[in-house]
């Protein structure tokens, strides 16, 4: 971890002119085979590890927009054999999403006065909602919206990570220095797409790293 913070400290001093962040694993702390286990109390099936689900067409739909929350869960409870009620899929979707610790917001109010910073998450309509409630229980933020420039959504969006196009998107749309700008996401895959378009990226390490950790510069402010 050491060796990763010299190097973020080095992006800083050098005129980093932005922060891109993932929302899942980065900002609100996650673990998928919770929902996985929600689910298979629903079922015979047996999903195995979270990327199973996550592999199967449905999911790609609901995550870029093409299919609304009622189709979603309508489909893999006849995909899957759920036995079980539209709001009890929802809650077991839901499972999945845990914590927001207040210093990553204090970080993220630090950071965004020095620097436009934004989000760019793999989500859906059903994750979002319930992060934002759970940043209001857990925190003294109201939205996500006023916590960074401008959050990128991929069911809004209609692309998703590690597809070139929705971080050429951000860039665009920002007029951002890939090589100036840092993406920082948990998932190294999605970091290889960000590299394809030239982003400087920081892979965090759920439960073992915090992104607090990479800028104790601001954290102390």
């Amino acid at each position: 971890m050491q060796e990763k913070k010299v190097w973020v400290q080095n992006l800083l001093q050098n005129g980093l002119e932005a922060i891109i962040f993932d929302l899942g694993g980065v900002i609100i702390d996650i673990d998928f085979n919770l929902t996985i286990k929600e689910l298979e109390n629903y079922t015979t099936h047996q999903f195995g590890e979270g990327e199973y689900l996550t592999k199967h067409p449905i999911f790609y739909e609901f995550e870029t927009g093409k299919i609304g929350e009622i189709t979603f869960f309508t489909e893999i409870r006849k995909i899957f054999g759920l036995n079980a009620t539209l709001i009890e899929l929802e809650q077991a979707w839901n499972a999945l999403l845990l914590d927001i610790p207040q210093k990553r917001v204090d970080l993220l109010r630090k950071l965004q006065k020095e620097l436009p910073t934004f989000i760019l998450s793999n989500t859906n309509p059903t994750h979002l909602e319930e992060v934002e409630n759970i940043l209001r229980r857990q925190t003294d933020a109201q939205t996500l919206k006023n916590l960074v420039k401008k959050p990128y959504y991929s069911f809004e969006v209609g692309k998703a990570k590690p597809e070139t196009a929705i971080y050429e998107i951000v860039l665009k749309e920002n007029k951002l220095n890939p090589e100036k700008t840092l993406f920082i996401d948990d998932s190294l895959r999605n970091l290889e797409g960000a590299k394809k378009v030239g982003l400087q990226t920081l892979h965090i390490t759920p439960f073992a790293e915090d992104i607090c950790d990479f800028f104790s510069e601001y954290s102390k402010k």
